[in-house]
């Protein structure tokens, strides 16, 4: 089992890293303190303790992270990209949400590093006042290649080697 694990990782982990890097933006799903959901987007940058995003709080999504902390992500496969819509590429993550304090060094880090990965639109934002910086702490997910090949991911991208086996059923007719 082991062995299998280790190729498992071996094998989706660069894949893995590869399309994430090639995602620009995630898709973010919140909820407000009512328990209303939310979908939305924002660019973010990728660093080793999470995923980095400058949000102004008058977007819902920003002021749904302000008030409940339950979010989940995901980056999702260009649909001129996929061969068939029906089974985009995808990572999606529940994450936990912190708010990084300004004029901090982990908000020089975070702003530091969307701005390595975009343009000085960044710099701009971050001085506004209603723009906060969030690290996105992936806790577990799944990573989507196509019909039947889902497994679990970690937080730290370590796949398990828990292959959704159970397939797909055909519906038995009425």
């Amino acid at each position: 089992m082991f062995d299998k694990q280790e190729r498992l990782q071996g094998r989706l982990e660069p894949e893995i890293r590869e399309f994430r890097d090639a995602t620009h933006t995630l898709v973010l799903a919140t909820v407000d303190a009512e328990g209303t959901p939310n979908v939305s987007y924002a660019p973010f940058a990728l660093r080793e303790d999470g995923y980095y995003i400058l949000i102004s709080e008058m977007a819902r999504h920003t002021r749904n992270l302000l008030s409940n902390p339950k979010i989940s992500l995901m980056m999702v496969e260009d649909e001129q990209a996929s061969r068939t819509l029906f089974a985009r590429k995808r990572l999606t993550f529940d994450a936990r949400p912190e708010l990084v304090t300004r004029d901090t060094p982990e908000w020089q880090a975070g702003i530091d590093a969307l701005h390595g990965r975009f343009d000085d639109t960044v710099i701009g934002l971050s001085k506004l006042e209603d723009f906060h910086l969030f690290r996105l702490v992936p806790l577990q997910g799944l990573f989507v290649k196509g019909f039947g090949k889902a497994f679990a991911v970690s937080g730290d991208d370590l796949v398990d080697v828990l292959h959704l086996t159970d397939g797909h059923r055909p519906a038995v007719s009425a």
